[in-house]
């Protein structure tokens, strides 16, 4: 089966390390699973040294893979969006944490509490709509 990955290409940077041109978002055949899960763990390490707080251990088996690459799909259609549907502890968020990463795309959680109301949905939503509004 052919695994088409829009991921492939570095992002170009100077000799001291500055962000010269983002890397082309181009679809193309991305070879083996083995050859993908390779260039997934790069970014996944990249996130871990990012981020060390909310650090991921992931083992990327290949149905993992399979549904990261799915979302990543997703995430980078216009107007993309899915329904993630599965038992808890499945690697839902996770996934979609590193799929969002790849992608550099913003990722937004609602948190609910006890306190978590209509008006606290509001204020998450009205969030949502700056940032969506904001160029990058």
């Amino acid at each position: 089966p052919k695994y088409m990955v829009s991921f492939l290409r570095d992002d170009i940077y100077d000799e001291d390390e500055i962000l010269i041109d983002e890397a082309p978002k181009i679809y193309e055949d991305g070879g083996s699973l083995d050859m993908i899960r390779d260039r997934a763990l790069m970014f996944l390490d990249k996130y871990n040294e990012e981020n060390p707080s909310k650090k991921m251990e992931l083992v990327l088996f290949e149905d993992a893979l399979k549904h990261m690459l799915r979302i990543n799909r997703l995430i980078e259609m216009p107007r993309g969006s899915g329904l993630l549907v599965g038992v808890g502890g499945s690697g839902k968020q996770s996934l979609t944490r590193l799929a969002a990463y790849i992608s550099k795309a913003m990722c937004f959680q609602i948190t609910l509490t006890k306190q978590y109301n209509r008006s606290s949905l509001l204020d998450d939503i009205r969030i949502l709509y700056k940032s969506a509004g904001h160029k990058r």
